[in-house]
């Protein structure tokens, strides 16, 4: 499956406004200045450690982004999304290939079963199947859709906003051992993130 995001890259300072600096340097009780630029750069890395499609919590979108899917021929009755949460009128588009163009699907072929805690499932409707592409296809069909709680940061899971800070503070705190391990988490961090964010993470194998 190819995947590929189509919004414009979440900026830095979007990612800021999911969890600003005064509150990581609140949480820190750091009264001082001198290292807004550094808590700034542990707040980017803490977000992109949970979220995307190899974050933590498992092929997750925080604010809205929109993405596109190429997926093989060969499909049965229905398919997974590959990024989450989807929700509401997310679908952009869903085309197939014929005669090395894409067609777009009519809405009324296919059904949506939306949950915002686990991935979208696309089906065709009964009786309805879908065309006919070779299964040696890898790109026969193309869905464009968004995922993410919401454009702003209200919309995200006050518990994942917070596991964003707990993460950014411990990357600040100890600074030298993260970037010996590529910022990866100690124990009683992983176990802190489990703790607040655990039953929005999904696993590679879906556990």
């Amino acid at each position: 499956m190819d995947l590929q995001l189509q919004s414009t890259p979440l900026t830095r300072e979007e990612k800021l406004e999911v969890v600003p600096i005064a509150e990581v340097k609140r949480d820190l009780r750091v009264f001082h200045a001198d290292d807004d630029a550094s808590i700034g750069d542990d707040i980017e890395a803490a977000y992109d450690y949970l979220a995307g499609p190899n974050g933590w919590l498992g092929r997750c979108s925080l604010l809205e982004e929109t993405w596109e899917a190429f997926l093989p021929g060969g499909l049965g009755a229905s398919f997974e999304l590959p990024m989450r949460p989807f929700a509401g009128d997310a679908l952009v588009s869903l085309s197939y290939l014929s005669d090395g163009a894409y067609l777009d699907l009519d809405a009324a072929r296919y059904t949506i079963r939306r949950n915002l805690e686990t991935f979208a499932i696309i089906g065709h409707v009964h009786g309805q199947p879908w065309p006919y592409v070779a299964a040696t296809e890898p790109a026969a069909f193309r869905v464009r859709f968004k995922a993410g709680f919401g454009a702003t940061k209200d919309a995200i899971p006050s518990t994942l906003r917070k596991a964003i800070r707990l993460l950014a503070g411990h990357y600040y705190k100890a600074r030298e051992a993260t970037s010996d391990e590529g910022q990866a988490p100690g124990r009683e961090i992983a176990f802190g993130l489990k703790a607040l964010a655990g039953r929005f993470r999904i696993s590679p194998d879906h556990s």
